[in-house]
């Protein structure tokens, strides 16, 4: 039986690829192209829910022509299609899509894909602007219009995320306040009663660097090009570190280092609590009290080293 025609020598000729088109995806965007098929003659012919030069569902288109379209896909990115034949780009044009791509970036990681939807809209109109009109300036001054209103929202969003992870973390230090408070008698007897006021004033330190979070809460200036994690961490951090100032001050009540005269008050629980507060929604007193610290001993050991010897 002869199989040769099943087997043939020689492999047969590759197909001639047409000439692809210059395209643009967005964030999270594939690079494939559509097929031969699913190409339009010119872009003019793309319509809303047809499958784009980029290989994406179009959702909206921003501008079409003969040889370019700006467009909306599936997934909400921005995507852009030239023809071979479009070759007469803005000198500038690069700054414009680094630009671009950089606040769509930001946008994804900021807002949700509803409330982001609006800014890409807007950033694909300066795409629009320089591929068709050639205007640069207008070109810019939609991107800084946007930039404007991302930086605006945004910032206040990460503020609400700083202040809620403090708020969150301030909630389980008030409940490990009450846990202590409830079994004091069993903290008391494995440890001590000054190792019960050391514990109490470190949490109630950071009840403090809440306070201290919120009366500052105006002035904190989030970073957009930072994650929101970052800023929620920054805000735990916050409330960890006012435990640590608590802690400070505590050791250094019961060592008689500071403020010695405490001893000698009665209820000194609630002076030192206070204190603990004081310690964690400030900046300048732990510092203040670490230099204080750095030049008694600093003055004892020159003290030794000048005494003269007998």
């Amino acid at each position: 039986m002869d199989l040769r025609w099943r087997y043939p020598k020689k492999d047969p000729p590759l197909p001639v690829l047409p000439k692809k088109r210059c395209f643009h995806g967005g964030q999270g965007s594939g690079n494939e192209i559509t097929s031969k098929k699913d190409r339009m003659a010119d872009n003019t012919e793309y319509r809303v829910g047809a499958v784009g030069p980029s290989g994406s569902i179009i959702k909206e288109i921003i501008i079409q022509g003969v040889d370019f379209l700006v467009y909306m896909d599936e997934e909400d990115n921005i995507q852009w299609s030239t023809e071979p034949a479009y070759t007469d780009f803005h000198p500038q044009f690069g700054s414009i899509q680094n630009r671009v791509s950089f606040w769509e970036s930001v946008c994804n990681k900021l807002f949700s894909k509803y409330d982001a939807y609006d800014y890409k809209c807007l950033l694909a109109e300066a795409y629009a602007r320089i591929i068709d009109e050639k205007d640069l300036e207008l070109s810019n001054d939609i991107i800084a219009l946007t930039i404007n209103r991302i930086e605006k929202n945004g910032k206040e969003i990460l503020k609400q995320d700083y202040i809620l992870s403090s708020f969150a973390c301030t909630v389980v230090v008030m409940a490990l306040i009450v846990a202590a408070i409830f079994n004091k008698r069993y903290l008391v007897l494995i440890t001590n009663q000054d190792a019960f006021h050391v514990i109490l004033t470190t949490l109630f330190g950071g009840v403090g660097a809440f306070v201290f979070a919120t009366l500052r809460l105006r002035d904190y200036s989030p970073e957009l090009a930072i994650s929101k994690h970052i800023h929620r961490i920054d805000g735990a951090l916050r409330v960890f570190y006012g435990m640590i100032s608590g802690l400070i001050i505590a050791v250094g009540i019961k060592s008689n280092v500071v403020l010695g005269f405490i001893s000698k008050v009665p209820n000194t629980i609630y002076l030192e609590v206070f204190l603990g507060i004081v310690a964690g929604a400030s900046e300048v007193i732990i510092p203040n009290l670490i230099k204080q610290v750095e030049g008694k001993v600093n003055e004892r050991t020159v003290a030794k080293e000048v005494r003269p010897a007998k």
